[in-house]
């Protein structure tokens, strides 16, 4: 078969690398921006590349959405096997994409797009045609988990620990996506998708860790508790509900001791309880395995096909759980301790992510977390 690649950094020089290595997948040409001197293998014809009859995998590495999203389209509406590790074009537009792929008789393949070289989604696929998955967590993102692993390790303080982390190439110059938890909401958008059988439906808007400080550490360790960055979500009856926040963990929890810029995850099914995952979900040739992968399984005729038959809502009510705040004086809660003379810990239990609406509306600045 033969392949484009689409777009020439970190991750798509580690797709280069790796096709290397696959009997029966030529990469043929590769789309990069600004335009390379040695043509033809370097080309700025992006919309070409994908239209032409003699290539078939499309390998999508693009940062944003554009041009990605309008060549993935144009693509998949040329009947080509689109595989790709752009969480940010895909959360949005996944389920347009398995329309047209549908219609044309191509793929949208998407293991690279979360978690990386760990074969979740993969997992995800599989059990999903066998029963109803309830639920999952996980750690999503490697850059917050190494800063807040440093912050706990050795008491950095998160400017410090981020400063850190962007010298190792863990952290973008522009962190946003990373400390904000922009990058875990698009991956969690993606998985519900695959794991609940259902089109898009709004998350809430995810809680960062850049409230974090040098006292809720001390706090948690006060408590034997590691902080970490998780998403939390659960099906039931029909509905579904996510959380994107950090979450003060028991020390024995399986998420606790997940060190450095590593990534873990667990699911949760009737027949087997919880099946968990740990490894790299991020690098070069992480993400790139994973990309090849699905291209393995094209050749073979194998790919996973995803299916979003259901439309299934956001229902909060169904996902509660304990909280930890560090506020302002005056916040009304199951429990209280005092920090200084201006500020207190609170912690409130089960309560839905609605919680956050009422603590924002008090207190804008504070810090919000699941006590796990």
């Amino acid at each position: 078969m033969n392949a484009v690649l689409l777009g020439y950094g970190t991750v798509g020089k580690g797709v280069e690398i790796l096709c290397k290595n696959v009997e029966g997948i030529h990469l043929k040409q590769v789309f990069v921006l600004p335009e390379f001197e040695n043509l033809p293998y370097f080309s700025n014809d992006g919309k070409g590349m994908v239209t032409a009859d003699d290539v078939d995998i499309v390998f999508e590495c693009l940062s944003g959405t554009e041009p990605a999203n309008t060549l993935i389209t144009l693509a998949l509406k040329h009947g080509k096997h689109v595989i790709t590790s752009n969480k940010a074009t895909v959360s949005p537009n996944l389920e347009r994409y398995v329309e047209i792929a549908e219609r044309t008789g191509g793929s949208i393949q998407i293991e690279a797009s979360v978690a990386g070289g760990i074969p979740f989604l993969d997992a995800i696929l599989k059990l999903q045609k066998l029963e109803e998955i309830r639920g999952y967590q996980g750690i999503f993102n490697g850059t917050s988990n190494y800063i807040l692993d440093q912050m706990q390790k050795n008491g950095m303080e998160l400017s410090v620990a981020l400063k850190q982390a962007q010298s190792m190439g863990y952290a973008e110059a522009d962190p946003t996506n990373d400390i904000e938890g922009i990058d875990v909401f698009y991956k969690t958008n993606i998985t519900n998708m695959l794991a609940y059988n259902t089109k898009n439906d709004a998350i809430r808007k995810p809680i960062g860790i850049t409230k974090l400080n040098t006292e809720d550490i001390k706090m948690a360790k006060a408590n034997d508790k590691v902080i970490r960055h998780i998403s939390l979500s659960k099906q039931k009856d029909g509905e579904f509900a996510s959380i994107i926040a950090p979450a003060f963990l028991d020390k024995g929890h399986y998420l606790a001791n997940v060190p450095d810029n590593y990534n873990a995850q667990l699911i949760y099914a009737d027949s087997f309880d919880y099946l968990g995952y740990f490894g790299q979900g991020a690098g070069q040739l992480a993400t790139a395995q994973a990309m090849l992968a699905n291209a393995i399984d094209t050749l073979e005729n194998r790919e996973r096909k995803i299916c979003l038959n259901h439309e299934k809502k956001v229902n909060e009510s169904i996902l509660k759980a304990d909280w930890i705040v560090r506020a302002k004086k005056g916040l009304k809660a199951d429990k209280e301790q005092s920090i200084t003379e201006n500020e207190s810990y609170y912690w409130f239990e089960q309560k839905d992510a609605t919680i956050i609406d009422t603590i924002q509306a008090f207190d804008a600045d504070a810090m919000i977390a699941l006590w796990v």
